[in-house]
């Protein structure tokens, strides 16, 4: 009866992607049936032989592309029949009812698949490179702009170099303690093969192979720890300026996520493990996977994952050079709009009209910097590691755009961070801690966030200014619910409209504090100094309304 109920899903799957390919082979059909109209209207207006070869190429091209689609989707479908259970029924599921009932409080698994990017689908269809194009051409007109401007009146140009040689001063001292990181980082694949190792051969009943676990999570713990403090301290040592030391503490974020992702995926492999049985799995990965997940740009572990056939190294140069050209436009966007604004706080007076009218103008640069910073990190650099490892499942966001409510857009603006965190923090939340709870497992995981988002800026920009804590903390988890229903129009403007308003506050009001730790006199007790914003007491609003 189970496997009977087990086969309607996937027969209706099967039924579904039937139709699909019916509908696909019948547009196809039509669009070579228009093509052929179109070519005999081209050919009786003079069209050139070569022309025609060209058309026919596209043709090809495009259903070659349409064909892939095809498989990746089918693909797709099936490793999540296969993931769920529905693929092989008869074997997987027991007849018991409790057994059922244990197996439906369990959430999926993310299942890696071989896709592009979104926007590099996009970018496929000629009007949204088209648009991409345009954007390009506004930037360099923008910088050329600009850069005519200051030699004429100033007879020299920055164009954000300043700002750039400031943010990342040290940065060979950066890439050496993120150098010391990854090493560091091996230590905990040679523990974890220790401990399994030696577990195997332990009674399962006996006093010493409960010692050996707890020595085990207490030794892990004590890493972490000594992992975060380190690294904490070289940047304070070495006085690292501020995009060297953020670089530094996202690394160092990072790697604290894929170590535990390592060793929090293979845990349940080892305890299942049994000595003397032909199908058992292997009790630890081998060395080269555990290296290949350390580079590769995804924080869930797998032993395999989906690889493409070679490298596209054009590819590489240009995701290298959207790099470098996102890192000047932000920085030109830091010097022209922000810096100008807001370096003279507490210097002298500044009207409170001043500064509201300021931070209500950041709203645009501070959605620019949103979106570049979004580019940047999980379009070129995500799809330049992908490139080079082969990485073959290449869904670093999604639609994000197109977002009605929160919740979807969190689901969907940074889908690496996202699998981790609803892999091993809201899942092992509502699977074994809440009893399904899914609020306190969402706000969880919100905390976590938040924590660790405040974490990297409160000691890159060596203050602590709650404003981004609070903001995914609290304001964000209140937007999940109350947007939670919204399916309409008016949820994407509203998205949009607190994207704006929220990046144009947190611009600025980092901006403002940033400028009272340098023009301002600290506070006598260097705790106090740390955890209480300096702009608060700094003598930088005047009294005027």
């Amino acid at each position: 009866m189970i496997a009977q109920d087990q086969d309607e899903p996937t027969k209706k799957v099967e039924t579904h992607l039937r139709q699909r390919n019916t509908e696909a082979l019948r547009r196809e059909a039509t669009q070579e049936v228009n093509g052929t109209a179109y070519l005999e209207e081209d050919i009786m207006r003079g069209m050139t032989v070569e022309s025609i070869r060209e058309r026919m190429r596209e043709v090809q091209h495009e259903m070659e592309r349409v064909n892939d689609s095809m498989n990746d989707m089918v693909s797709e479908v099936m490793q999540r029949l296969e993931a769920a259970g529905l693929g092989k029924a008869n074997k997987h599921f027991d007849s018991s009812e409790s057994s059922l009932n244990k197996r439906s409080s369990k959430l999926p698994d993310k299942v890696f698949v071989r896709r592009n990017s979104l926007l590099n689908d996009l970018f496929k269809i000629k009007h949204f490179q088209t648009i991409y194009n345009i954007f390009l051409v506004i930037l360099i007109i923008l910088f050329t702009n600009i850069a005519v401007y200051d030699i004429m009146h100033t007879g020299s140009t920055n164009l954000g170099l300043a700002t750039i040689r400031r943010g990342f001063g040290k940065f060979s001292t950066a890439l050496f303690i993120s150098f010391l990181m990854t090493l560091a980082s091996f230590m905990v694949y040679i523990g974890f093969s220790l401990w399994a190792h030696h577990r195997v051969g332990l009674s399962p009943k006996s006093h010493v192979l409960k010692i050996w676990d707890y020595g085990a999570v207490a030794s892990m713990i004590l890493f972490q720890v000594v992992f975060i403090i380190l690294p904490l301290k070289a940047i304070f040592v070495e006085d690292l300026p501020e995009v060297s030391s953020i670089i530094v503490l996202m690394e160092q974020v990072r790697l604290l996520m894929k170590n535990h992702a390592f060793v929090r995926g293979n845990v349940p492999r080892v305890l299942a493990y049994k000595l003397h049985s032909e199908k058992s799995e292997e009790l630890c990965p081998g060395f080269s996977k555990f290296l290949y997940f350390m580079f590769a740009p995804t924080l869930i572990y797998r032993d395999n994952y989906p690889r493409t056939k070679e490298i596209k190294w054009r590819s590489v140069v240009w995701y290298a050079m959207e790099v470098i050209m996102i890192v000047f436009y932000v920085a030109f966007i830091f010097e022209r709009f922000l810096v100008p604004a807001f370096q003279e706080f507490g210097i002298k007076p500044l009207e409170r009209r001043t500064v509201i009218l300021s931070i209500l103008g950041n709203m645009m640069p501070g959605i620019l910097v949103l979106m570049c910073g979004f580019y940047l990190l999980l379009h070129s650099w995500m799809n330049g590691a992908a490139e080079l490892l082969r990485f073959g499942d290449r869904m670093f966001y999604s639609d994000w755009w197109n977002s009605t409510s929160y919740g979807g857009f969190y689901r969907s603006w940074n889908i690496v961070v996202y699998d981790w965190l609803y892999t091993y923090i809201y899942k092992d939340m509502y699977e074994n801690v809440t009893a399904q709870n899914k609020v306190i497992s969402s706000a969880t995981v919100f905390a976590v966030s938040a924590i660790f988002h405040e974490y990297i800026l409160a000691f890159g920009f060596r203050f602590f200014y709650p404003a981004l804590m609070v903001s995914f903390g609290l304001i964000s988890f209140l937007f999940v619910l109350l947007t939670k229903k919204q399916r309409n129009t008016a949820g994407n403007i509203f998205i949009w409209l607190t994207l704006c308003v929220g990046a144009g506050c947190l611009l600025s009001g980092y901006s403002l504090e940033y400028y009272a730790r340098v023009n301002c006199p600290p506070y006598e007790d260097p705790i106090l100094d740390l955890f209480i914003p300096r702009s608060l007491i700094c003598n930088g609003f005047s009294t005027a309304p």
